[in-house]
């Protein structure tokens, strides 16, 4: 495979930002710090290298974890006692959860402190006229440690699921006392056992407040590994066009590193409104590469659910022929929870594919904890990404 070439170049990069940069927290200098390695890494490849600057509320996505469980207490003290006031407030949490962490919608962003991220894009030009776009993107944030997961490994999902039942419970009972006209303490054993089971069902919600805290994680594989892979393209393409072994003939190639996927897709949703006129000028298409581990687990996403995204079934297809040509193992599935910055282009109607070597099976270690580190990074993963990412490139050029 040509990719083995740039192997070692692409794992010593990896190791190289965890020892000099370290975490990368959405919008902070460290981040800033790779964005900069990243365009003079990519520079000899490339025609051109933009830094683009955009603010947003990067605390916000995550940050109101604590207030929504203070919210919760209260709604749940007033179940007991006004529950028109119980279901007002515990709606109100529920839609903050849902539009804010569910959805990846800004719904309260402007409660909090707004931050300047930078988003580096490297411009490849083809020899001939530009028919066409391929975009390759992986982000330069890592995650704030989820607590619940670092302590509870994998009980966290149950634990989580439980926690969003508690609300929905809340909010239920509080509706059933409300349209029924109770009010005051509860006067029927079936309204007692409610507010029982909302005491309950709290055990799960109040660890949220501790959901995340300021702890960044290393960050190795989500997604150091895919800007490594970014670079070690760049690297392919700048040795490939001199040697005359490939160029694009008809395709505009742009090596995107992206801030803030972690602070709720906040860097790719600013690039795509950004440049949404001249996305759709020509076509265009993304390859988004996140969570490089393990190339056993080589994993096209064909949607991203609660992100309401359906990616490109072209680009999936595309991308299991050519695993298929190169003798990888890739599966297709979907994103339950969570999302990758594939969302924010497909949403913009702008053709876009996910790309994962992890196993999303189970909640594993190393996921959003300061296990993240490059000791679960395995080099062939970087390898059989940027094979697979190289011959998508060319296969997509040629048609």
């Amino acid at each position: 495979m040509v990719a083995e070439k740039y192997t070692e170049y692409m794992y010593d990069f990896v190791d190289k930002v965890l020892r000099d940069i370290g975490p990368r927290e959405s919008c902070s200098e460290a981040e800033r710090r790779l964005g900069l390695l990243v365009a003079k890494e990519i520079k000899p490849a490339c025609d051109r290298v933009n830094i683009e600057v955009f603010t947003c509320s990067p605390k916000a996505f995550l940050g109101a974890f604590p207030y929504l469980v203070a919210v919760y207490v209260a709604a749940a003290v007033l179940y007991f006692i006004h529950p028109y006031a119980s279901l007002l407030v515990s709606l109100i949490c529920g839609a903050v959860l849902f539009y804010e962490v569910v959805r990846y919608r800004e719904f309260i962003d402007f409660l909090f402190p707004k931050r300047k991220g930078e988003n580096v894009a490297g411009v490849v030009k083809p020899s001939g006229e530009v028919k066409k776009r391929v975009i390759v993107s992986a982000h330069l944030d890592s995650a704030y440690e989820f607590k619940i997961w670092y302590w509870l490994k994998g009980l966290a999902v149950p634990a989580m699921a439980l926690g969003y039942l508690a609300i929905l419970v809340l909010i239920g009972a509080s509706f059933a006392r409300a349209v029924s006209g109770s009010s005051g303490t509860p006067e029927n054993t079936a309204y007692w056992v409610l507010g029982v089971a909302i005491i309950a069902l709290s055990v799960f919600v109040l660890p949220f407040a501790f959901f995340h805290t300021s702890d960044v994680v290393p960050g190795a594989m989500d997604d150091l590994a895919g800007i490594a892979v970014l670079a070690g393209l760049a690297g392919y393409l700048r040795d490939a066009r001199e040697s005359g072994e490939f160029a694009p003939q008809n395709t505009e190639v742009v090596l995107l590193a992206l801030s803030s996927e972690e602070a709720g897709l906040r860097g790719a949703k600013r690039y795509a409104a950004r440049h949404l006129e001249e996305l759709k000028a020509i076509p265009t298409f993304g390859i988004f590469l996140d969570n490089i581990e393990d190339e056993n687990f080589l994993t096209v996403f064909k949607r991203e659910i609660s992100t309401g995204a359906k990616l490109d079934p072209r680009l999936v297809k595309l991308a299991q022929e050519v695993a298929d040509e190169n003798g990888f193992r890739i599966k297709t599935s979907v994103i339950p929870l969570g999302a990758t910055d594939a969302s924010a282009f497909a949403l913009a109607n702008i053709p876009a594919v996910s790309i994962l070597c992890h196993n999303t099976a189970r909640l594993m270690p190393n996921y959003h904890t300061r296990h993240d580190t490059i000791e679960y990074v395995r080099p062939q993963a970087l390898t059989v990404t940027l094979q697979l990412v190289v011959d998508m490139l060319k296969r997509l050029d040629r048609e």
